[in-house]
């Protein structure tokens, strides 16, 4: 295949995504022997987008339902390697697409006028309000409504509040800030077009804004939603993805291996973990491969040595997620996996969280002094080799130890929460959000705990040597 670009499906604000068999599996849900059943639409719409297309998009899948809903079946057999999908960008919903006077008003605002999403979820609320009108029609009737949604732009404060002790509460609430302030930036523009967007409401754009945020693929031409592709049901053990080749200018699926006639076909959306599987996809997996936690370290203003230590991080290698707390504090954020191995380098554990706490547990100028030191003699990273004192390096591990063990205390104590509530406030919670919830939780507790034993171990290690 030339000139292949291979790219993530986005994942910015989600819609919902169904969870696949392996998922069901893993959940110990009982699964139905499938029954794949033709959708009542799927020649409709197949030959609506092959006209749209100008070619064929598949031989080899057919459109059906399943427990997952609708998705996508071999109705051939089909050879791990096979191309099984192709369609060509002009059969795509891209911003080029809007009508040119809408792009130009929306590119006057900075908060939209980069934003190839932002764009293409107006050109997707502009065909939702054109309803039967539209030639986009049958694949905008298509996708789920809101109410069918379960990323976490549409929690509630209540259902919010079952992850108060992950950091994805946060970007939740994060997210919802950046959508109202797009939907802000954009409605003056839309507003001179009132015969194709009618009256503009913050509900239709976070609507549109999530469909495209969770179904849409970034490629060198920008954001893309593509039709029948959409279809496909997401399996995180699949190496099967969607590609574009931008010499053909089309999106086609490999397939990863064999399937045999009516099997459900599914690809991966990408290596995320469970966070930002709720937060943008709208569902979350019992046990996820890709599974993280993000730990935050904090250090007060009230050091003597805190601009020092600050400053010397800083110029060494600046964290990507860092920001200053309302209490005057640098706060810093680190991603930890799993940890499955037991030697000293302990992987899972990023080695910039190691030094970090090095950095901040410092209590002596001559000791900054000899991690710049150290620093400028080898590969110009701070504080990556363990410190000469073997009580200081203990100390410094025990500061995460802390911070870990804290962590571990609220998820267990929210999961606990989650499992004995009852009543009127279950009765708020929408059932399904709840499980998302229950396995968000446990998946970082399992991270957090598997990463405090060890950093004990390791901190025992050294104290005996």
């Amino acid at each position: 295949m030339a000139a292949v670009v291979v790219r993530r499906r986005l994942a910015l604000a989600g819609a919902p995504l169904l969870p696949t068999y392996r998922q069901l599996a893993a959940a110990a849900i009982p699964i139905p022997i499938p029954k794949v059943n033709e959708d009542e639409h799927s020649g409709a719409f197949l030959r609506w987008l092959r006209s749209k297309a100008g070619s064929g998009i598949s031989s080899v899948l057919r459109i059906g339902t399943s427990p997952l809903g609708r998705s996508l079946f071999a109705s051939q057999p089909i050879q791990e390697g096979d191309c099984i999908l192709q369609l060509p960008h002009t059969a795509q919903l891209t911003q080029d697409k809007l009508p040119r006077e809408v792009r130009l008003l929306l590119d006057d605002d900075a908060a939209v006028a980069g934003d190839t999403a932002a764009k293409v979820a107006v050109l997707l609320m502009m065909e939702q309000r054109l309803g039967h009108e539209s030639g986009w029609a049958p694949y905008v009737t298509s996708l789920p409504a809101k109410d069918q949604m379960h990323n976490m732009m549409f929690w509630d404060l209540d259902e919010l509040d079952m992850v108060r002790h992950s950091p994805v509460y946060d970007e939740a609430i994060k997210q919802k800030e950046q959508v109202r302030k797009q939907f802000s930036a954009a409605k003056p523009a839309l507003e001179h077009f009132p015969h194709l967007f009618e009256e503009i409401k913050l509900e239709d754009f976070m609507h549109s804004s999530a469909l495209v945020s969770s179904r849409a693929w970034q490629t060198s031409r920008g954001v893309s939603l593509v039709p029948f592709a959409d279809f496909l049901n997401h399996d995180g053990a699949s190496d099967s993805i969607l590609v574009y080749d931008e010499e053909k200018a089309v999106s086609e699926v490999i397939a990863d291996r064999n399937y045999a006639v009516g099997e459900q076909v599914m690809i991966r959306y990408g290596k995320y973990s469970n966070a930002m599987l709720a937060l943008n996809f709208g569902f979350t997996l019992s046990r996820n491969i890709y599974d993280q936690a993000h730990i935050w370290i904090d250090m007060s203003e009230q050091d003597p040595l805190y601009k020092k230590k600050l400053d010397i991080w800083e110029k060494h290698r600046t964290p990507k997620s860092q920001h200053m707390c309302s209490s005057g504090c640098a706060r810093t954020s680190f991603a930890i996996k799993e940890v499955k191995c037991s030697g000293n380098k302990g992987v899972g554990i990023p080695q910039a969280l190691r030094a970090f706490v090095r950095i901040f547990c410092a209590t002596s100028i001559e000791e900054l002094e000899e991690m710049t030191v150290e620093a400028a003699e080898n590969d110009g990273r701070l504080a990556r080799r363990p410190l000469k004192h073997a009580e200081g390096e203990v100390h410094a591990h025990r500061k995460l130890l802390l911070h870990l063990d804290n962590m571990i205390q609220g998820h267990s104590t929210a999961i606990e929460q989650l499992e004995t509530i009852d009543g009127a406030a279950s009765r708020s919670m929408h059932p399904f959000r709840k499980e998302m919830a229950k396995n968000l939780l446990a998946g970082e507790l399992q991270i957090l705990q598997s990463a405090y034993a060890w950093v004990a171990n390791y901190c025992k290690t050294v104290a005996c040597t």
